[in-house]
């Protein structure tokens, strides 16, 4: 990322699971010849690292209204071990971590469609086939991670159907009424009202901590552009103090299994993380909703994460936003969202199980890669290179 504000100077690699695509001016695309001495998976660790931040930040300049270091670029110098055993160590390594981040990633995607297949009965696929889903390099299939939006449609309404005086038209989507009726056999419909009131589970918005804050430590205050693909970036853009942290955790309690969810936006909306470990500490903003499970034997947080992104839950998070002042939200509509829940308990428990251990692993592959990119030029004693 050559222009932007804060995220000047992230890098992501593009692997064989990704594209085809088209990348917009405010990036710059890097391609390692033949002839260089370090390999793509080297030189993604070092951009990645702070000695190559701290450089492009230091030529980082405003332009109208965007920041840019563009032209500067070329002036950023990388450090290259003189041993080459070293070079292939770090590409080894982060190439693991990156393959196996993505490879996961698109696991999560296909299961989030696919277990909404089987729950609807429109897959002759098993439920352990879709869950040890492995795939293949190089096969195409259409993304799932763009939200859900679909192209236009046309239709009439009754006067007498209007509900709550809600005028958006796509609020009365037909395809969501047609499609519940499939959910019958294996599971029940049960909206998140329904499931608060049962004690089930329970949600709450985060907190606006004022600008001021921005900056005074390094704990992550995490907002909606610090979501990712099935989970919140590395590094948050805006970090607090531990005095800052203590004021908000006592409200806020945010703990590992938790599900954050983008209330306010545009695009974002309806997108969700589940928290890990590895994530804690936090302070989330008033733009995210986190849910919590609180029945755990009844909605465990990985069932509970992957319905969240089910195509019948996304579609209709999409159907009920509508737009305040100058952004997009869902509001308190999230109590009308209804999750198609498992009957069998033991289904309920498979699927969580693997979820978790999906989003586990990648939460640890992604913390080894950060490791390894932070370490890089330290020779710290804390990480060494098998």
């Amino acid at each position: 990322m050559h222009e932007g504000t804060y995220l000047i100077g992230s890098v992501a690699m593009i692997t064989a699971f990704d594209g085809p695509m088209l990348y917009q001016h405010h990036l710059a695309k890097f391609s390692v010849q033949s002839s260089s001495p370090i390999g793509p998976y080297f030189l993604l660790c070092a951009m990645e690292s702070p000695e190559i931040h701290a450089q492009v930040r230091a030529r980082q300049f405003s332009t109208d209204i965007i920041d840019s270091v563009v032209g500067r670029l070329e002036e950023v110098v990388i450090p290259i071990p003189r041993d080459p055993k070293r070079v292939k160590a770090v590409e080894k390594e982060a190439r693991a971590a990156v393959l196996g981040r993505a490879e996961l990633r698109e696991c999560l995607s296909f299961v989030a469609k696919h277990v909404d297949l089987w729950l609807r009965q429109e897959t002759s696929h098993s439920l352990e086939q879709i869950l040890d889903w492995v795939p293949v390099i190089g096969e195409r299939r259409p993304p799932a991670l763009l939200g859900g939006r679909i192209g236009f449609r046309a239709g009439s309404l009754s006067a007498a159907a209007i509900r709550n005086d809600v005028l958006l038209p796509r609020y009365y989507d037909d395809w969501i009424t047609q499609v519940a009726n499939d959910y019958a056999v294996r599971c029940d419909l049960v909206s998140v009202a329904e499931l608060k009131a049962r004690g089930a589970v329970a949600w709450q918005t985060g907190d606006e901590i004022g600008r001021l804050n921005y900056g005074s430590g390094e704990i992550p205050f995490v907002r909606t552009s610090d979501f990712g693909s099935w989970e919140l970036k590395r590094e948050a853009k805006q970090g607090v103090s531990q005095d800052v942290h203590s004021i908000w955790t006592e409200r806020q309690d945010v703990a590992a299994g938790d599900v954050l969810l983008v209330r306010d936006g545009t695009y974002l909306v309806g997108t969700s993380v589940l928290v890990h470990q590895l994530d804690l500490p936090l302070v989330y903003c008033g733009g995210i909703i986190k849910i919590r499970a609180i029945d755990r034997g009844y909605l465990p947080p990985g069932l509970l994460f992957i319905l969240l992104n089910t195509p019948f839950v996304r579609r209709q998070i999409r159907n009920k936003q509508f737009t305040r002042n100058v952004i997009d939200t869902i509001g308190q509509r999230l109590d009308e969202i209804v999750l198609p829940i498992p009957r069998d308990p033991a289904v309920r428990r498979l699927i969580s199980a693997s979820i978790a251990q999906m989003l586990a692993v990648r939460s640890k592959l992604r913390h080894d890669l950060h490791h390894l990119t932070v370490n890089l030029f330290g020779h710290s004693e804390k990480h060494k290179l098998s």
